[in-house]
């Protein structure tokens, strides 16, 4: 009977630890402090050994238990993104499981109410999309009308990346389809007489959309010796841009065969 409590504990706690893992990394969080989360939840709970491996879209962990018997779990990841309000609850809520070492269930309904859906919407973040590409265009030689122009794009791709997050549908088509909406619609405004530099307001949209950190957290786990965690990311931040550029690169083509 004890027997099948320990190894039912120890499934509990292995579960518990990969599920959090698991919610670091959608919340775009490094894979070493991910692997290290979970190695430390595991001797919070006594085990001998935590061996854990781990990508952008797997997480594999073995523990050893008290009795020398051995249990592993997998978790896949399917889709993620950034956000470090809730990175920062992750990791007060690891570090509370370290120091504490509460009930599983009671770690775990912390853990779900963390990883509740964001809303849709959010007007500071909408208004933060708006001012940011506003900003972008004028700095780069834009008009002032052109930041004017690229805030309702800006909100159109705001409310796409925020469906991307909420459903975790396919963030390359979704940027690829939000980088050729946002061009037609920059060429649209120009054409209109809402802005005069269809490519500044272009650019103030791109920076929304480019993986710049993405880019910066792959270069660092590469130097942090996780090398085929950092080299998938870099790819999919590479697929992202050229998703971003062909996005952009049809409307322009398609306004130019017409002669627009």
């Amino acid at each position: 009977m004890n027997t099948n409590y320990d190894r039912n504990r120890t499934e509990r706690v292995l579960s518990l630890a990969l599920d959090l893992g698991k919610s670091m990394i959608k919340c775009g969080a490094e894979i070493n402090r991910v692997e290290e989360t979970i190695t430390h939840i595991g001797f919070a709970y006594g085990m001998k050994s935590t061996e854990v491996f781990s990508v952008v879209s797997m997480i594999t962990a073995t523990v050893a238990d008290e009795g020398g018997r051995t249990h592993t779990q997998t978790r896949r990841i399917y889709s993620y993104s950034i956000n470090f309000d809730k990175l920062e609850q992750l990791n007060a809520l690891s570090r509370k499981i370290c120091t504490e070492k509460p009930d599983t269930e009671k770690a775990r309904e912390e853990l779900e109410k963390i990883m509740v859906p964001s809303r849709l919407f959010n007007p500071i973040v909408l208004f933060g999309y708006m001012i940011a590409s506003a900003g972008f265009a004028v700095f780069f030689g834009g008009t002032v009308m052109d930041g004017l122009a690229t805030m309702p794009i800006s909100a159109m791709i705001y409310l796409l990346n925020s469906f991307v997050k909420v459903t975790g549908a396919s963030r390359l088509f979704f940027t690829a389809l939000t980088s050729a909406l946002s061009g037609s619609l920059a060429l649209f405004f120009v054409h209109i007489g809402f802005g005069t530099n269809a490519d500044m307001i272009m650019i103030g949209n791109i920076m929304l959309l480019i993986p710049g950190l993405m880019m910066t957290n792959s270069v660092r786990e590469m130097l942090c010796g996780d090398l085929m965690s950092g080299i998938l990311r870099l790819l999919e931040s590479v697929i992202l841009a050229l998703s971003i550029a062909v996005g952009f690169a049809i409307p322009i083509y398609i306004s130019g065969f017409l002669g627009v």
